[in-house]
């Protein structure tokens, strides 16, 4: 049992399975009658929120799988793959259905390698970006994009670099990330 008067609480938007400060592994703990992930160098639970976000990173040699959505907060800037997972959906399984709604591809939970976390915070709303990485061959399906209006295609690294205006710089810094593997 864990002395609740000397532990650290973070909220976080899905039952976690990696640190959102530092990405270790977590284990578990008994924090007041349940069972809570836990962070045994910070002596930290974590107790779930309810607005995750998940991001996929599909790429391979030299390219990196974005969509371009005709919807206005997305409208000409290229993005990653993803959204927020449902109650009770980890953000593995969330990483893949999204992938395969916006694109097409299919991929298994346990291909998708843990990236990183990004924390965004907006006037009316907390979330956590979850992201993961994606080899393209251990994607399958055909790319087909959710809707008529959207594009979904392989794009070239070196023109992401040079088309800054085109992609988030949060988005090309992750991209980077998979890239170094």
């Amino acid at each position: 049992m864990i002395d609740t008067e000397s532990v650290g609480i973070d909220s976080v938007a899905v039952e976690p399975d990696h640190c959102h400060r530092c990405g270790a592994e977590l284990g578990t703990r008994e924090f007041e009658g349940s069972e809570y992930p836990w962070h045994s160098e910070f002596e930290l639970v974590l107790s779930r929120n309810s607005v995750p976000g998940v991001r996929v990173v599909v790429h391979d040699e030299d390219s990196v799988l974005l969509l371009d959505e005709p919807i206005p907060q997305h409208e000409g800037v290229w993005r990653l793959p993803g959204g927020h997972a449902k109650y009770d959906e980890g953000p593995r399984r969330a990483g893949v259905r999204e992938l395969e709604e916006e694109t097409g591809l299919r991929a298994s939970p346990s291909n998708l390698r843990f990236l990183t976390i990004l924390h965004t915070e907006f006037p009316s709303v907390v979330f956590y970006l979850i992201m993961y990485a994606l080899e393209r061959s251990e994607a399958s399906g055909e790319l087909t994009p959710e809707s008529e209006e959207f594009e979904v295609a392989f794009r070239p690294l070196r023109e992401l670099r040079a088309s800054s205006d085109r992609i988030r710089e949060s988005d090309l810094e992750r991209i980077e990330l998979a890239f170094e593997d």
